[in-house]
């Protein structure tokens, strides 16, 4: 019976150990890494776009101060389907953007945040029947994105955020392409 206590004794300090030690490292702090990887929902919002479809990102930033972060994002976003006998007729973007992060925090696990970014965004149509968004062909062009989202930490540096976030960027044809992403994405921070 004796040993029992222990061991519930033990359990309980570990447990309790371990719920401060999550709250004091539970958001990235100044000079820590965080990296967010996961997957969205697409759609575009533009002339001829057909149903949305799923996208993946990953995004690695530095924090420079308790909350503001700066980083590199990419993903694969499929903004357009329509399936068509057999095929399938997509419209995929590729963006590659610098993105800064401002945090606000909303007690020991809760972030909410504020994001922008600007890089180059890839084109990748596959279609037969008419253009989306006046996009033909595959091209590079200069865009930007502008979101906000939440994480909730949880296994100290471990955590899940969701985001939705509204990206834009030049055609050839001088018509502004955008589309919008919710996402849903597991994040690290890394010391």
């Amino acid at each position: 019976m004796k040993t029992r206590a222990v061991i519930s004794g033990v359990g309980i300090f570990l447990i309790f150990f371990l719920a401060l030690a999550g709250s004091a490292v539970g958001q990235a702090i100044k000079t820590q890494y965080i990296c967010d990887f996961g997957g969205s929902y697409t759609q575009a919002t533009v002339k001829n776009a057909q149903t949305g479809f799923f996208g993946l990102d990953i995004f690695a930033g530095k924090m420079l101060t308790s909350s503001f972060c700066l980083g590199l994002g990419a993903g694969y976003d499929v903004v357009s389907l329509r399936k068509i006998d057999d095929n399938n007729e997509r419209f995929a973007v590729i963006p590659v953007a610098l993105k800064a992060k401002y945090f606000f925090n909303f007690g020991t696990s809760m972030q909410a945040f504020v994001m922008a970014g600007a890089g180059v965004y890839r084109s990748v149509p596959h279609l037969v029947t008419h253009p989306i968004g006046e996009i033909w062909f595959s091209s590079n062009q200069p865009g930007g994105s502008i979101g906000l989202g939440l994480d909730y930490w949880f296994l100290i540096t471990s955590g899940v955020g969701f985001a939705f976030e509204y990206h834009f960027f030049n055609t050839d044809g001088d018509e502004l392409f955008s589309y919008f992403a919710a996402r849903i994405d597991y994040c690290l921070i890394k010391f």
